[in-house]
């Protein structure tokens, strides 16, 4: 599959969406979703839609029907990949045109308008998890998009916060995204990986711009959490929060508290996992016994792996 082949299945009319262009209604799938009250209004609940053990889901939004106001556990970037669309974010009007980005943070009611034959929007979404890691690994730099995460990662925070991005010049963000779809419509060995580094890519890309819309203001004191997560990153096998606390000249309380804060997730679990994944990839490798892997992988128990 070619761009050209991409663009073609894209714009092709599904069965739903005849349906729907015939009889202009509300999906039935409404129906057997629940709801919940916020801000006395009642929204819909999205939940599990994306697979277990996945961290995203790519869907292309259904036309000629709209998207009554909902909430999602999930990170939702809204792509304009052709013609525009209105949607309404926390009570917003966001005219939404080719070539510009949305990104969604969990919890935020919002809404979209029925969409017409010529209108192509790309819903991303992605886990939390996914930004744990990537922020542990990438080297984001601090802005809009950065505090953005942050604050969607935090269990401690109000996820009202909404980015749209208004520049719909920027070609390497429209093949990073074409590349991101051929992957998907074109199932072969590797998809889900090479997928989840050009979302990667993606995000990178959107740290670049300045042309935005937010009800979100940037802060700062983010950037420091980011090293943080980079240092943990290059020595999880063997940090403690006791040597972390004086890299960064916190106390260990202190800095317990923030990374708790933060990522929503405490010291240990953030150096478990990443321990975790380094195990896997060796017991995969099927080149030591299990004992040997445990320490290789800064375990002095053998029980994580009973």
């Amino acid at each position: 599959m070619d761009f050209t082949q991409l663009d073609q299945q894209l714009t092709k009319i599904s069965v739903k969406e005849a349906y729907y262009q015939k009889n202009p209604s509300l999906s039935e799938i409404y129906s057997h979703l629940t709801t919940e009250r916020l801000n006395d209004i009642d929204v819909y609940v999205f939940n599990k839609l994306i697979p277990e053990n996945q961290n995203y889901q790519i869907v292309k939004q259904n036309r000629f029907t709209p998207v009554p106001l909902h909430v999602h556990s999930f990170i939702e970037l809204n792509y304009m990949y052709a013609g525009e669309c209105i949607q309404y974010i926390d009570g917003k009007k966001v005219h939404l045109k080719r070539g510009q980005i949305c990104l969604i943070d969990t919890s935020v009611p919002h809404a979209i308008e029925a969409t017409g034959e010529d209108d192509i929007l790309i819903n991303l979404l992605i886990e939390k998890d996914y930004f744990r890691k990537q922020l542990s690994q990438e080297n984001f730099e601090s802005g809009i998009v950065f505090d953005f995460i942050l604050d969607a990662l935090s269990e401690r925070q109000t996820h009202n916060q909404y980015i749209v991005f208004k520049d719909n010049q920027n070609q390497r963000i429209h093949i990073t995204m074409q590349q991101i779809l051929l992957e998907h419509y074109q199932p072969m060995i590797g998809n889900f990986a090479i997928i989840e580094k050009l979302i990667a890519v993606l995000i990178l890309l959107l740290i670049r711009e300045f042309d935005y819309e937010t009800n979100k203001k940037s802060q700062k004191s983010k950037e420091q959490m980011l090293h943080i997560l980079q240092y943990i990153e290059a020595h999880y096998l063997d940090v403690s929060l006791a040597e972390l606390a004086q890299v960064f000249n916190y106390s260990p309380a202190y800095l317990s508290t923030l990374i708790r804060k933060e990522t929503s997730k405490n010291f240990t679990q953030l150096v478990i996992e990443r321990r975790l994944e380094h195990a896997k990839k060796l017991i995969m490798q099927g080149t030591m016994p299990v004992y040997q892997v445990a320490i290789e992988s800064g375990f002095s128990n053998i029980t994580f792996f009973l």
